[in-house]
C-alpha cells in the first residue's frame, strides 16, 4: 500500500487588502526553499500577485476589509495555491479564461490566461453569493 505524504500546509488569513507585498515575499520564499529556480520563482510569484489583486478587485469590490485566504501546499515535488475570497462570485459560464495571451496588449483581462499559462495545472471555481476559489500547481 502507498501512502501519500501529507503536503505542509502554511495558510494566510487576511482580513485586509493591504498585504500585497507580504503576500509576494511569502510566496517567493516558499518558492525558493523549495528549490524552484529564479524564472519560476517570478512566475509563480506573479500568478499569486494576479489572483491576489482578483480577488481585492473583484470580490472585495473595492473595500479596504474583506476576508481572503491564501493557501500553499507544499509537497516534494510541487506547490499547490488556493485563493479565496468571501465576495460576490459570478457565472462562470460568462467568464471564458484564455488559453493563450492574444490579449497582451490590453491592460485589462489578462490575469486568468497568465495564470492558466504559467502553471501545470490551473481550476477556479465561482458562484454567485459564494465567492471565488482560484487554484493553481506548479511542479518542480
Amino acid at each position: 500500500m502507498i501512502v501519500e505524504k501529507v503536503p505542509e500546509e502554511i495558510v494566510m488569513n487576511l482580513f485586509s487588502t493591504r498585504y500585497f507585498d507580504s503576500v509576494r515575499k511569502k510566496t517567493e520564499e516558499i518558492a525558493r526553499r523549495m528549490g524552484f529556480d529564479d524564472e519560476q520563482i517570478f512566475d509563480l510569484a506573479l500568478v499569486v500577485d494576479e489572483a491576489y489583486v482578483n480577488a481585492i478587485e473583484h470580490g472585495a469590490e473595492g473595500k479596504t476589509e474583506t476576508e481572503l485566504e491564501i493557501k500553499f501546499l507544499i509537497y516534494d515535488d510541487k506547490l499547490e495555491v488556493c485563493i479565496k475570497d468571501c465576495g460576490r462570485g459570478f457565472d462562470m459560464n460568462k467568464v471564458a479564461v484564455p488559453d493563450d495571451l492574444r490579449s497582451i496588449t490590453s491592460t485589462r483581462g489578462r490575469g486568468l490566461g497568465l495564470m492558466k499559462l504559467l502553471t501545470d495545472e490551473f481550476s477556479m471555481e465561482s458562484k454567485p453569493g459564494l465567492g471565488t476559489t482560484v487554484k493553481f500547481c506548479k511542479y518542480i
